[in-house]
């Protein structure tokens, strides 16, 4: 070994160990600095939030939250500097992610603090906005009631409160929930899902109040849709019901027959020429008008005939189908009916409706022995039976999480939809897709099937559907592309010689209403500016191109299916010239009230499936 580097008494050795214990020290002072920049605001929102903690657990009122404004406001100014003090430290921490069961929670640090900080600073503005308009003496509704009123038309407040709320929901979506440790994991699993409605939530506030009635009463319009006979917007409207709220209260809840609403001693517009084609029903009245599968387009022509009907205007059109009825009453949980010998599920909902309709007078007669009274009756169940929903909501023993989960549900699946007059909350409803309307994209293709039951039946209750879908570009990626949509039905029910007679009949049995032939007029909606080529598997001179609403292109056809038949219908068309090859994509909505919809689709030479549940598919190539 070479003597010069076996010295023990070289400078360079002292050198080093001076640099590695001043690199400690300084590494120590760095940390009891950053130490003591996040102790201070750590126990500013201790000792803040552990104020109003205590606080609330003496008075949960809003007086509570205005009598300690500055707490809030500390709480979220702390919250807002620990966030700041944390997020340079996001790429150590997420290194703990797996160290015991908590080092998840410490990896997800930065995102539970923005959630935090955000939240708590939406908190700290509402209560400063609305404080000066509240009594500090009132009770707690008169408090409520008052803070509603005073976020009416605050559309320019809340912008940035909404802001705020979008940070904190991008950070909740953000965290993988089954990391974490179980006493965690699942309230955070509860909420995740609406993280999405957090911001657009808080957009729409100012226009709550008008909608829970603060201003004056607010009347909504419910049309109860029959989603085993198919209409535009979901089903034929079966039940039609006045529900009014005022003050945030249901002082009206008034369900009858669709029929009943039918005025004949004032004018009605025509109907659309296949209602009046193949169900010789010249005039349009409530039951048929929802016609177009654009719910905004329908409810306008609805809100007309109704007004007119009864002299009486409303706020606001709500529909609700079957499904929307199991998902609702499944998670408000079992309801008492007045009559029933049983409670009330999802799980059995509408088989007692069936039964219900079939026998309303409850001695066993059968529709044959008395049509003319259990006409008048048949229906006589709808009011009852949301009266006694409403009482269980009104009584608070549900889970508000599996509610409101339901909802959503029902929302996202167009099982429930929603058209009011304020524009702006209307704006909203239409970019989460729960307005109803049609949606087509305006760079990209575009396929909505809408099936018309005009037969008189509940067919579609059983009636199975699929969707084919071939794009091709046939002289090359720059040239014109030519769509052919083929729909497959399937009559499931075994009727051998069965004769159809289009008629409008009733059965001693509701399902005897699904065991009839299939008379159906099929539209597919399609990219204005597309050119009908040829329609397959429809009678000849019912096929049709026109102007669809919303800016689109539709096509239609009639064509009638016996009991286990199975048919398809072909469409073949040239799409607009802007859809081209290169960055394709394709937008495929589903009909309201229909079930899953199994897709195969063909984009050049690749091909691809998928079953369709919500309101819209969006296909992009990869």
């Amino acid at each position: 070994m070479n003597p010069l580097l076996d010295r023990t008494d070289w400078p360079w050795r002292r050198l080093l160990r001076l640099a590695i214990v001043g690199l400690l020290a300084l590494l120590l002072a760095l940390a009891l600095v950053k130490g003591a920049r996040m102790a201070v605001p750590g126990w500013q929102v201790y000792h803040n939030g552990m104020t109003l903690v205590e606080a609330l657990r003496a008075d949960r009122s809003l007086s509570t939250l205005f009598a300690h404004q500055t707490e809030l406001a500390e709480t979220a100014a702390g919250l807002a500097a620990l966030k700041r003090e944390v997020e340079p430290l996001t790429p150590l921490l997420r290194r703990l992610d797996g160290v015991t069961k908590y080092g998840s929670v410490l990896a997800y640090a930065p995102e539970f603090l923005t959630i935090a900080a955000e939240m708590s600073q939406v908190a700290a503005e509402g209560v400063a906005l609305v404080a000066p308009a509240v009594p500090s003496n009132g009770d707690a509704d008169g408090q409520l009631n008052a803070a509603l009123t005073a976020i009416s038309g605050q559309y320019d407040a809340f912008a940035p409160l909404a802001a705020r709320a979008e940070r904190a929901a991008v950070a909740l979506a953000a965290i993988d929930a089954s990391r974490l440790p179980e006493a965690l994991a699942g309230p955070l699993a509860e909420i995740q899902p609406y993280a999405e409605l957090m911001g657009p939530g808080l957009q729409i506030a100012p226009g709550l109040p008008d909608l829970l009635g603060m201003n004056g009463p607010y009347t909504y319009l419910v049309l109860v849709q029959n989603n085993h006979e198919l209409r535009g917007t979901g089903g034929f409207i079966t039940g039609v019901g006045e529900v009014t709220v005022e003050r945030g209260r249901v002082t009206k809840l008034d369900f009858s027959d669709s029929y009943a609403v039918d005025n004949h001693a004032v004018d009605h517009p025509p109907a659309p020429s296949p209602l009046q084609k193949y169900m010789q029903a010249d005039l349009l009245f409530l039951r048929d008008a929802n016609w177009s599968p654009d719910l905004p387009t329908s409810a306008r022509i609805i809100d007309t005939i109704y007004s007119r009907d009864t002299g009486r205007t409303v706020n606001g059109i709500v529909t609700m189908d079957l499904h929307a009825v199991s998902l609702i009453v499944g998670a408000v949980g079992p309801v008492t009916v007045p009559g029933l010998d049983q409670p009330v599920t999802g799980q059995n909902v509408v088989e007692l409706i069936k039964e219900l309709w079939a026998n309303p007078l409850g001695d066993g007669a059968t529709v044959a022995d008395n049509q003319g009274e259990w006409f008048e009756q048949r229906k006589d169940f709808l009011p009852t039976m949301a009266g006694a929903i409403l009482d269980k909501l009104k009584s608070g023993r549900f889970n508000i999480f599996a509610v409101a989960g339901a909802g959503r549900q029902a929302f996202n699946q167009r099982a429930i939809q929603v058209w009011v007059r304020d524009g702006r909350v209307q704006e909203q409803l239409h970019r989460w897709g729960w307005d109803g309307g049609l949606l087509p994209p305006k760079d990209a293709d575009y396929l909505a099937l809408v099936d018309s039951n005009l037969g008189f039946n509940k067919v579609d209750a059983v009636m199975e559907r699929s969707l084919d879908y071939l794009v091709s570009w046939p002289d090359g990626p720059g040239s014109t592309g030519v769509a052919r949509a083929t729909v497959t039905y399937h009559h499931p029910v075994e009727m051998p010689g069965f004769k159809c007679v289009l008629s409008p009949r009733y059965g001693d049995r509701y399902d005897e209403l699904t065991e009839r032939c299939y008379y159906d007029y099929v539209r597919l909606y399609v990219p204005l500016g597309s050119e009908l080529l040829s329609v397959e598997g429809v009678d000849a001179d019912s096929v049709s191109s026109r102007r669809g609403e919303v800016g689109t292109q539709v096509f239609g056809g009639y064509f009638v299916m016996k009991p286990g038949e199975t048919r398809q219908i072909t469409f073949l068309y040239r799409l607009p010239e802007h859809i081209q090859r290169n960055g394709y994509r394709l937008v495929i909505q589903r009909q309201s009230g229909t079930g899953p919809l199994p897709l195969r689709w063909q984009i050049g030479n690749r091909a691809y499936t998928y079953t369709h549940s919500q309101n819209t598919y969006v296909w992009t190539e990869r």
